[in-house]
């Protein structure tokens, strides 16, 4: 079983425009709605790639039925504690004109001291059977620096992989995660590193590895990613492939992961999957996350290299 906690879920709205002009009126092309959440994403992907997989959350009650009705969909189970307020909606903006997504996130449902403790409690309970445990996305107001570490401590005997950046990246390393995933601008920014070298990303992965971390994997969008672990170096150069949308490509990076666990059982020949994954993903439009069949037929394209 794996369980992906989601503590900041919500309806992600695409629309694409052909141009997006500040202060005027912009013609929206074409719309769609999903549902969101980076733990939510990495609970598609890893359902669509056959695993064995919960979601484990907190939620508001306006718009509940709603979401996890689109989980039920997808054949999702789920957990999730309801408090005040309502699901946050994410706006993606794409302009066809190249110039990427611009995206209005709201901050989501605030939760107090006694609800996020009443949560620890039911992740505790819920995860015990897991072998491993994601922990990804942001944090609904309320919470305090540290949530993940202290969640992860409270999760203790499961395998807990960690996808955040800054400050919680930072202390969730104290509760020496099984592997942390961040991204280029990840690192830098919590390091306050410019990483321009694989050697350079290399050392930076090393940081967190001697503070317990037991694997690092950095995604680079075009420039490929990096599996690092106290026994080698892996990079993968970045696959070809028709780019619709990167949103979700690192979550769908942490599902392929985990497949590749379940199949090969080692993080080193878990890469691949990985990779592939995310270059699955981006061939998706909006946040529709990934086709098996696409993730199928790049599996064997990935090169992977010690560095």
């Amino acid at each position: 079983m794996i369980t992906s906690i989601c503590m900041n879920p919500s309806f992600d709205k695409t629309v694409e425009v052909d141009a997006l002009e500040l202060g005027e009126v912009n013609r929206i092309r074409t719309s769609r709605t999903d549902m969101g959440g980076k733990g939510i994403n990495v609970a598609v992907v890893a359902k669509r790639l056959g695993l064995n997989c919960q979601c484990l959350g907190v939620m508001g009650e306006d718009g509940a039925d709603r979401l996890q009705a689109m989980l039920d969909r997808e054949g999702i189970k789920h957990a999730f504690m309801a408090v005040p307020g309502s699901v946050r909606t994410n706006t993606k903006i794409v302009s066809r004109d190249g110039k990427g997504v611009t995206e209005l996130n709201e901050a989501g449902a605030p939760m107090d001291a006694a609800q996020l403790k009443a949560f620890f409690d039911m992740a505790r309970e819920s995860a015990a059977a897991s072998r491993y445990a994601v922990l990804t996305g942001s944090l609904p107001p309320g919470c305090p620096l540290g949530t993940y570490r202290d969640l992860m401590r409270a999760m203790e005997g499961v395998n807990c992989i960690l996808d955040v950046g800054g400050k919680e990246l930072e202390l969730g390393a104290e509760a020496h995660p099984f592997l942390i995933k961040p991204n280029l601008s990840e690192l830098e920014a919590t390091l306050g590193l410019e990483l321009r070298t694989l050697r350079s990303i290399r050392d930076a992965a090393l940081i967190f590895l001697r503070k317990g971390v037991q694997h690092v994997v950095v995604s680079m969008g075009s420039m490929g990613a990096m599996y690092v672990s106290k026994e080698k170096t892996l990079f993968a150069p970045a696959l070809r492939v028709e780019a619709r949308s990167t949103v979700g490509a690192g979550d769908a990076m942490v599902g392929g992961l985990l497949k590749g666990l379940e199949v090969e059982g080692d993080m080193a020949h878990a890469f691949r999957y990985g990779v592939a994954a995310g270059a699955a993903s981006v061939m998706t439009e909006g946040t529709q996350l990934i086709v098996p069949e696409d993730f199928e037929s790049l599996l064997g394209q990935v090169k992977v290299q010690e560095v």
